[in-house]
């Protein structure tokens, strides 16, 4: 189906119309050659003929030299005019005119001398035939020439005297004049074809290299032409710019081999590749620009043939030196996507594991806390009911339950420490210690266990070991602990030993390794990683629990805390041998000393006092009477156990059940001491202590000591921060609670 949209039909004379601006140019071009080598002849011929003309005519020698000459002057005026623009721009005019000028002296000669008739009718006619042939115009042209020749060959005939028309061959020359115009329109017309014919051809491929020059010059790809040596044949600018040079010229006279290939190895593998092959798609290599600078191309480069059988390259190159960059960077995406991928399973798998421990470890738990909380239920129910033969029995029901009643809150104090160290709200103290009086409190309060079991405990601390030290005596001591009680649960001859040492030591520090090794039945080395894995309990092959798996998890993480690690080497029959790097400072981090944990002190100095202080009975006073005491605990069974202990141990004492009442008994004054509650639901402690300080006189100055569930240095902060003069954790040590009371009792006589 023909296509005769307007598109296709304006398409179709822009083409025709460039053809035949194409072919009007062509002409003129080649009309050029010919108009000055008829120039040439027209000069040359017309001084021959004048010469010999002038001699065997002389009585006409005027006539034919001025017509002669005529011919010749426009002959050279045309020769000159044809080298410049005007002369190029109207070559078909100056044709013309040209060969009118000659026929014209022809014809003079014709009318001058009309037996000459023959002669120059046959040269004129000669000469506008090879005229035909060699110029390249139309044949509307030609047509043209032959009017005007025939035209003026016709005036001079009629002109001429009459003489010209009894002349031999006269009709046959004027027969043969106006065949040979019929031949030269004829001939022009042949040869205007083939040209045109040429011309078509000569315009497509015109149209067609004009296109591919386009392309190979316009192209975002650089092209190259080289031999298999690397001499460049040809580039495009694209080529050119790609590595950095500004021209042609530049570039061309560089090897493609050594001055752009980073690595002469991956030439070879191209060249191996290409007689192998023939053509190489997308190879990619470094190349080095003109700059110094590296960039990643890609190669297309096939074998070609010269007619002489000799090879060249030819090929495009363009610069993916983004393109890899970027794919680089996606693949380093994708392997952290993968990574992040194989993290998350790892996590959520691990999180599904722990949530099966933690549902496990609740169950066990949940034993754990029951069997002690049985245990203090059913001895107090036996003392509550008199179920004991004698005071005896009675005393061993209350040691039994007072045992088991320690056991819970121990539990409650690692699992309350694991909720802090998951929470991130651990924090350490920062106080002078001794780590040899640490090691040996943590000794002291293992040795009846081990005892019992025949086993013995070496104390080893290195002499350079300093005396003091700043850390967190408490969580050093509660680690060693720990270690401690595993090594002597799990060893049933033998001993255990501990031992510490300085490995590293600087100005201001040590790193301190502390080893506790025992003889023991040994942990399997697959369940070694799982030792410090929160909530998971190690077994025996007989199903016993090898502990609550709380212990080595806070271990770890006061560890890690202080900066250290902890590792496990052991064998089945042989023992275990547990090993703790921590870091310690050798001096404080300002000029005032740290606040020491008055916990522990005090605690300490009851055990050296508890033989010359009297446990039961009334305590005396230098003046005799019984200090008064205010007991401030809305809970009315704590409330009743603290007026008993109080009342034993000497004191007389008032309780009140809030914050409100609390202040309006200190108004009173009538106390000494006040033990304040923290959690009240009307008011709090906290809030009490702050109105009571706002108090006038020596009532606002009362010693108030905090008496509270919460155990932490923090809490105790809090409390002295609050105006408060001492802490009291629950529960409460009569020893201690009587020691406390009576150091701020003396101070504020």
């Amino acid at each position: 189906m023909i296509n005769n949209s307007p598109n296709t039909r304006l398409l179709t004379k822009t083409y025709e119309h460039k053809l035949q601006e194409f072919i009007k140019e062509e002409n003129k071009k080649q009309l050029i050659s010919p108009l000055r080598s008829l120039a040439y002849f027209t000069s040359a011929s017309g001084i021959l003929a004048l010469v010999l003309e002038v001699r065997y005519f002389a009585q006409h020698s005027v006539q034919i030299y001025s017509s002669r000459l005529t011919s010749i002057l426009i002959a050279f005026f045309i020769l000159l005019i044809s080298n410049t623009k005007f002369g190029k721009k109207f070559s078909v005019l100056l044709i013309h005119f040209l060969l009118l000028s000659i026929i014209v002296s022809f014809g003079v000669m014709i009318y001058l001398i009309p037996k000459t008739l023959i002669f120059n009718s046959h040269l004129i006619s000669l000469i506008i035939f090879i005229a035909a042939l060699f110029l390249s115009w139309e044949v509307t042209n030609q047509i043209i020439v032959a009017i005007y020749y025939n035209v003026v060959f016709a005036v001079s005939i009629i002109l001429s005297s009459r003489e010209i028309f009894i002349l031999p061959n006269m009709i046959e020359s004027v027969i043969l004049v106006l065949i040979i115009s019929i031949m030269a329109i004829i001939a022009s017309y042949i040869n205007s074809r083939l040209r045109l014919d040429a011309f078509t051809k000569g315009f497509e491929v015109s149209l067609s290299e004009r296109k591919y020059r386009n392309i190979f010059d316009n192209s975002a790809e650089g092209i190259f032409q080289v031999l298999p040596k690397g001499n460049l044949l040809i580039v495009n600018p694209a080529f050119v710019k790609l590595l950095g040079y500004s021209a042609d010229e530049e570039i061309l006279k560089l090897n493609f081999i050594k001055d752009f290939f980073i690595r002469e190895s991956d030439w070879e593998l191209l060249n191996k590749l290409l007689d192998k092959q023939g053509k190489v798609k997308n190879y990619r290599v470094q190349f080095k620009k003109k700059d110094g600078s590296e960039i990643t191309v890609r190669l297309n480069v096939r074998v070609n043939l010269n007619e002489d059988g000799s090879t060249y390259y030819e090929g495009s190159i363009q610069d993916i030196t983004q393109q890899v960059q970027a794919e680089n960077e996606k693949q380093k995406a994708l392997e952290a996507l993968r990574e992040e991928k194989m993290k998350a399973d790892i996590s959520a798998k691990k999180a599904q594991q722990e949530s099966n421990f933690k549902s496990k470890f609740l169950a066990n738990m949940s034993h754990e806390v029951r069997t002690p909380m049985n245990s203090v239920m059913g001895f107090l129910t036996l003392i509550e009911n008199d179920l004991f033969e004698s005071k005896e029995e009675l005393k061993n029901f209350s040691r039994d339950a007072r045992l088991a009643a320690q056991t819970l809150l121990d539990i409650i104090n690692n699992i309350l420490d694991i909720s802090k160290i998951e929470a991130g709200k651990m924090d350490l103290d920062d106080v002078e210690f001794s780590v040899r009086e640490e090691v040996h409190k943590a000794v002291s309060i293992i040795t009846q266990a081990a005892k019992q079991k025949g086993i013995t405990i070496e104390e080893n601390i290195k002499e350079e070991v300093p005396q003091t030290v700043y850390g967190d005596p408490t969580r050093f001591r509660q680690i060693v602990l720990n270690l401690l009680s595993n090594a002597v649960k799990y060893t049933d001859e033998g001993k255990v030993i501990i031992a510490s040492r300085v490995t590293t030591k600087s100005s201001s520090a040590i790193e301190l390794t502390t080893t506790i090794e025992d003889t023991g039945h040994g942990i399997p080395s697959e369940k070694i990683p799982m030792l410090f894995e929160p909530y998971v309990q190690v077994k025996s092959k007989k199903g016993k629990k090898e502990g609550t798996g709380l212990g080595l998890v806070i271990s770890k993480e006061f560890i890690k805390l202080m900066g250290g690690d902890i590792k496990v080497e052991s064998k089945i029959g042989v023992g275990s041998k547990f090993t703790f790097v921590i870091k310690l400072k050798t001096q404080p981090d300002s000029a005032s000393k740290s606040v020491v944990d008055e916990i522990d002190v005090l605690a300490d100095t009851v055990e050296a006092e508890q033989d010359r202080s009297p446990k039961t009975g009334e305590h005396k006073f230098e003046n005799g009477l019984k200090k008064k005491i205010l007991l401030v605990e809305d809970n009315p069974i704590s409330q009743n156990l603290e007026m008993k202990i109080l009342k034993e141990v000497g004191y007389d004492v008032d309780a009140v059940s809030n914050g409100y009442d609390a202040i309006e008994a200190v108004k009173t004054g009538t106390f000494d001491v006040v033990l304040m509650d923290i959690e009240m639901t009307d008011m709090d402690g906290i809030t009490a202590t702050r109105k009571i300080r706002e108090l006038n006189g020596q009532n606002g100055k009362i010693p108030v000591i905090a008496v509270t569930a919460h155990s932490s240095m923090k809490d105790r902060e809090k409390c002295l921060a609050a105006g408060m003069d001492d802490y009291i954790a629950k529960p409460i040590n009569i020893h201690f609670l009587k020691l406390t009371i009576d150091q701020w009792l003396n101070s504020s006589k």
